[in-house]
Formats: C-alpha cells, structure tokens, sequence
C-alpha cells in the first residue's frame, strides 16, 4: 500500500511540475513589460526605479535559463517596490 501511495504522489508531483513550469514561462515576459512600462513613467534616477530596474534585469536572466518560478518572484517584487 505504502509503494502505491508513494507512486500516486510521485506521479502528482510530475504533473503539476509539468503543467506549472509552462504557465510561469509566459507569465514572466508580461510582468516583465508591467513593470518596465510602470518604470517608463517614473523618475529614472529615483532609487526605487534604479532597484526594480536591478530585480526586473535578474528576473529577465532567470526567465532566460529556465528558472520561471524564480522570474516570477523577482519581477513581483520590482513591480511591489514601485508602489
């Protein structure tokens, strides 16, 4: 029972692993552009601007290499220190 179990779980992990990573994929270019647009209009020499500039740079990276999830909370926090 205990096998059977940990197979069930093991298969539910993969799936959403494999559903999840996709839909991070293209979240992060379009939070990527929410926050660069928000910039646009702000004072680029504030630092707030100069970090979320910093942490939207870094979320582009991992977006790059595959790292969604990470993207996702990099580029959440830019657009958080913008408020």
């Amino acid at each position: 029972m205990n096998i059977k179990k940990t197979v069930l779980v093991t298969l539910v992990a993969v799936l959403v692993l494999a559903v999840g990573g996709p839909a991070f994929a293209n979240q992060c270019p379009t939070l990527i552009k929410q926050a660069n647009d928000q910039m646009a209009g702000m004072d680029q020499s504030s630092e707030k601007v100069k970090k979320a500039k910093d942490l939207v740079a870094e979320a582009d990276r991992l977006h790059k290499a595959g790292n969604h999830s990470e993207s996702v909370t990099k580029v959440q926090e830019a657009l958080a220190g913008l408020k």
